[in-house]
């Protein structure tokens, strides 16, 4: 067999290349996130904690989108997502032409802010919530004013399923945002609660759409990011190693994990063909394996063989993605070939060591804690 192995896009079946093809498109989309609710109800902090903003870098730093009434406050926190906070959606459609009204009313995430008592006059702002949004989040902040009467809480829950006309299938968000406030002693701690169940139902949302990493991307720090892609990835190769024709499928999930790095790091969409093409410059730091899987993949199940598969795949997978992430969060790119080479060689040399009879035992097992720890090592 030639050891000049060669990946690119044409050897991809049809299946992987579709699946290589959504991931492009979904990063190239747009996320719009409508915030709505009274001044005092906290939408500001809310907003900060969301994104997880310090008190020196609130979400508010953020410029303002000009040409806009100033009641709607519109903020671009990259070219493909955009925040809205306003008191309701009646200001946007009061105040701007049918051009923006078209523009802004088309939101994915709609999250209405209540806090305190109970007030009807929210309903009219969760109504156009609902009909201009694809999904909305009620969510009753400042509950740290229930603190010496947590039993009112359950209560006052109640009463705003009731004034907004919930069904008992829509949630409401229970969260404190407290200590963004500028007039906040400088010592003051962050209390914040709830928020984490929030960000996460929000995110599972928009993965229907493929939109969740785009709006994650401007959520979360890179690296966290970059360990659920590979985590993700370590999963789907565990089991395409079982597969016949596997070596095409692990390739088709190697290079949606590049792409998904290397948005998650510059906010720019690799092309899938870019992807592809760099996968085999790691397949030439490690031949024998990448022989082995291929011959394999021809091969029907045999038990023990898939599962040495699984290990070599695994292996060659978080060695590859490792690398992939350090250029990345150095300050390298693709380009810089020298530099994955040798931080390939290097991760795959510390896998060798652990062993891939061990490391296929511990993605196989599906035990989530063992997974991301391995991934830890390796991706900080």
């Amino acid at each position: 067999m030639n050891a000049n192995i060669s990946f690119n896009s044409d050897d991809v079946e049809a299946e992987t290349q579709k699946k290589l093809e959504d991931i492009e498109q979904n990063l190239a989309k747009k996320v719009t996130v409508a915030v709505v609710g009274n001044v005092s109800a906290g939408k500001s902090s809310l907003l900060n904690a969301l994104f997880h903003k310090t008190r020196k870098e609130v979400l508010a730093s953020v410029g303002a989108i000009s040409g806009v009434t100033t009641k709607v406050k519109r903020f671009a926190l990259s070219k493909n997502v955009e925040i809205m906070d306003s008191p309701g959606l009646g200001d946007i459609l009061d105040e701007n032409s049918a051009e923006t009204r078209q523009a802004m009313l088309d939101i994915d995430i709609g999250i209405l802010v209540v806090s305190g008592s109970a007030d009807t006059a929210q309903k009219q702002h969760f109504d156009l919530l609902k009909e201009h949004s694809k999904q909305v989040f009620v969510v009753l902040n400042k509950i740290d004013i229930y603190d010496r009467q947590k039993s009112s809480i359950p209560k006052v829950v109640a009463q705003w399923q009731e004034a907004l006309g919930l069904t008992e299938n829509e949630e409401i968000f229970q969260t404190c945002t407290f200590g963004y406030d500028p007039d906040s002693d400088e010592d003051t701690e962050l209390d914040i609660r709830g928020v984490d169940g929030l960000r996460e139902k929000i995110l599972d949302f928009l993965k229907q759409y493929g939109k969740d990493l785009i709006l994650a991307r401007e959520m979360e720090h890179k690296s966290v990011l970059a360990r659920r892609i590979i985590y993700g990835a370590l999963a789907a190769v565990g089991v395409e190693a079982f597969i016949p024709g596997s070596a095409l499928y692990i390739t088709g999930t190697q290079a949606a994990a590049i792409m998904s790095i290397h948005y998650v790091y510059t906010g720019e969409v690799l092309s899938k063909k870019s992807a592809v093409a760099i996968i085999p410059l790691f397949a030439s730091q490690s031949i024998g394996s990448s022989i082995f899987l291929i011959a394999k993949s021809f091969l029907p199940p045999t038990g023990i063989l898939d599962v040495a598969a699984a290990g070599v795949a695994i292996v060659v997978t978080l060695a590859m993605l490792s690398a992939v992430n350090w250029v990345y969060e150095n300050g390298y790119n693709l380009d810089d070939k020298s530099e994955l080479k040798e931080q390939f060689n290097k991760f795959k040399k510390l896998l060798d060591h652990i062993g891939a009879k061990e490391i296929a035992r511990i993605i196989l097992s599906r035990d989530a804690t063992a997974i991301m720890d391995l991934i830890k090592k390796f991706v900080k």
